[in-house]
């Protein structure tokens, strides 16, 4: 089962195609070197022979001449590889170690004649040189191509032995390659199973190589902490809208009840409605905060980002708050730096700006001081809002519940509110790529926004 999968991996058919071309290209090299080695050597060969019979007729080239000049070469260990045949004009051979034959002048390949060597492979051939002399006689050279043979011989044989080791070589790195492929691709697949199977907790295996596949593991657990902090947070939103819109629905139900049951008249029924529909109106907004902080995290409203001027942002709200914060007995200053510009939507950071007012606002008591600042940061950093106050202020064990959907702190569970509000401004700073964080404000609380 496991060796057919290994065969059809992509890395061992791109090792195989490799391994094909690199062969394709040795043999065509092969073949050069073959081809230009054998003209060489049949070059060589054709030269030797030229130069025998240049020598034999340097002193002269009468046949008695060279009848003495034969039976010393053929004497001599130097020329033991050349033949000889002189003949005279009617055919008669007169001297050397070749049997009588037709005169050819020019060049010729002879069989061996038998008896020359001791072995009898037909790989023993003459290359043979015919000349006419001027007397008439003819005069033969030739030489044994049993060396060329052999060398053409150990060419093909290295080209073959090579050829065989690149096909092992191509076919067991492929193989390797593919194995460890397999493997990785296997932890992959296994991992991913297993997450389907509902267990968001499994990570594929990272190693200490910082290949492609690591990184591209990296990558991938990346993404899969982000789902698995996604899907935790839709499970905590369930469970966060069925415990706590519950309180609200079993009023609404309760109250329609008791009017059904202890209505009298026309007065009881409309106050009845009344009460209804401010429940109602309640649900309608703590549904409709849930949907905008939903598309908030989705990341849809980075599209319409465009420079935005902070500064009269900021100072809008101030002025427009100013009287609210005064009709309920608190005040509320601030002090803007002009000029400060961020890149995002106006809306929803009109709309966070107006949230950390409204919750200064709503949880301190009369006489309290709301302040709102806005200056440039520090070390390269963008501006930095505040907006602190002098009342109760919030733990610091419980400063980081507060950002969570529906968490209402004990003190607030008398004041009106769905508990979203502060959620939805941690939507709102992350969709800017801002840091937000609370701190002690001695007393009160600060709350300080790092763009």
């Amino acid at each position: 089962m496991r060796l057919p999968r290994l065969f059809t991996t992509s890395s061992f058919r791109l090792t195989l195609f490799s391994a094909a071309l690199f062969s394709a290209s040795a043999l065509a090299l092969f073949g050069v070197l073959y081809w230009a080695a054998d003209r060489f050597m049949a070059r060589q060969f054709d030269d030797s022979i030229t130069a025998q019979m240049a020598s034999l007729q340097e002193d002269g080239s009468d046949a008695a001449h060279l009848e003495a000049r034969l039976a010393q070469r053929l004497s001599s260990p130097a020329t033991r590889d050349y033949s000889y045949l002189l003949q005279d004009g009617i055919g008669r051979r007169l001297a050397g170690n070749l049997p009588a034959m037709a005169p050819h002048v020019g060049w010729q390949d002879l069989p061996m004649p038998e008896g020359m060597v001791s072995d009898t492979s037909d790989d023993h051939a003459l290359r043979a040189l015919g000349r006419r002399l001027g007397d008439g006689s003819f005069l033969l050279v030739a030489r044994d191509i049993f060396d060329l043979d052999e060398f053409n011989d150990l060419l093909e044989r290295t080209f073959g032995i090579g050829f065989l080791v690149t096909l092992v070589v191509g076919f067991g790195s492929g193989a390797v390659v593919s194995h460890g492929l397999l493997r990785r691709l296997e932890a992959i697949s296994r991992t991913t199973r297993e997450i389907m199977a509902g267990d968001l907790s499994r990570r594929i295996p990272v190693g200490a190589r910082n290949d492609d596949f690591d990184r591209l593991s990296s990558s991938v657990n990346a993404m899969l902490d982000r789902i698995h902090e996604l899907m935790e947070n839709l499970r905590q939103v369930s469970n966060d809208i069925a415990h706590d819109l519950r309180t609200p629905l079993t009023r609404l139900r309760q109250r329609l009840e008791g009017a059904r049951l202890d209505a009298r008249t026309l007065g009881d029924y409309e106050g009845a409605v009344d009460g209804a529909l401010v429940e109602t109106d309640a649900l309608l907004e703590t549904f409709s905060a849930l949907l905008r902080i939903a598309q908030i995290e989705s990341g849809a409203r980075s599209a319409a980002f465009a420079p935005t001027d902070l500064s009269a942002l900021v100072a809008m709200i101030i002025d427009t708050y100013a009287p609210v914060a005064e009709d309920k007995g608190r005040s509320l200053s601030g002090d803007v730096a002009p000029g400060m510009t961020v890149d995002g939507d106006r809306q929803l950071l009109g709309q966070m700006l107006v949230n950390l007012v409204e919750n200064a606002l709503d949880h301190t008591p009369a006489g309290a001081a709301v302040a709102v600042a806005l200056a440039p940061g520090g070390g390269g950093r963008g501006p930095v809002l505040t907006v602190a106050d002098d009342g109760p202020g919030i733990p610091a064990t419980e400063r980081e519940k507060v950002f969570k959907r529906f968490c209402r702190l004990d003190v607030s569970r008398s004041t009106r509110g769905s508990g979203l509000g502060l959620n939805l401004v941690a939507a709102i700073v992350s969709l800017h790529s801002a840091r937000i964080r609370l701190e002690d404000n001695a007393p009160g609380l600060r709350v300080v926004v790092t763009f």
